[in-house]
């Protein structure tokens, strides 16, 4: 078999005719994203183009822990190890697309290595029967702008039964 051979003429018309359809063509309608996580400009470290990436990324590295599991002269410890790691990548997937879903982000890691550490946001206090404001270690809470750490857990409100 021959291949076929066509002219530069030819060649020409046809990215010609591939330019006037892609022109036609809608922007796509992103249907199944969260608006907000759309309005996020490109920039922002949780924009749409960025939790793609990390998704994209996430998927080679757990077809790689796949492929190293699986080898011959793997010891038993490693080809646990890498299924254990490809486990912990497609729950970091499913957490990102859990976001591009809901526009809420639910993982304890973000980023394209899962680098960045996410501190939770209190978004309605709890008080005690007192009216004093119930407080969590390690969460943000904007009445006092900033994160409950265990120095200020020390001063922690009790209630006495």
């Amino acid at each position: 078999m021959s291949k076929r051979k066509i002219s530069e003429e030819r060649k020409q018309q046809l990215r010609e005719q591939l330019e006037k359809a892609r022109a036609k063509r809608k922007p796509a309608e992103y249907k199944n994203i969260h608006p907000s996580v759309l309005a996020l400009p490109d920039e922002d470290n949780y924009s749409f183009k960025n939790v793609k990436e990390w998704i994209k990324d996430s998927k080679e590295q757990v077809s790689a822990f796949n492929k190293s599991g699986r080898g011959l002269k793997v010891s038993p410890q490693d080809k646990q190890k890498a299924s254990r790691d490809a486990d912990n990548k497609r729950a970091y997937i499913r957490y990102c697309e859990h976001y591009l879903k809901t526009g809420d982000w639910i993982s304890p890691k973000s980023g394209l290595h899962e680098e960045h550490i996410v501190v939770p946001k209190c978004v309605a206090m709890a008080y005690y029967p007192d009216g004093a404001p119930k407080r969590s270690v390690g969460v943000f809470y904007p009445d006092i702008n900033m994160v409950w750490t265990k120095e200020l857990d020390g001063q922690n409100h009790q209630v006495s039964v």
